[in-house]
């Protein structure tokens, strides 16, 4: 999971202050708190934004 966003950050890609450590853990916190809460809610939302939010980060967008 590190591999892309340093592979990524070695070709100046990821906009800064992206911390390609922490940003390897942030889809895998989102899919173990999205996948229950998706259950729960029995929609999708909650894992949509978390994983549309890491996709704006890394377009360089704040997701608002």
């Amino acid at each position: 999971m590190r591999d892309g966003p340093r592979a990524m950050r070695a070709r100046g890609e990821p906009p800064e202050p992206i911390d390609p450590d922490r940003f390897a853990l942030a889809p895998l916190a989102a899919v173990r708190s999205g996948l229950p809460l998706t259950r729960a809610r029995r929609d999708a939302v909650a894992l949509e934004a978390s994983l549309d939010t890491l996709v704006d980060c890394l377009r360089g967008h704040d997701g608002r």
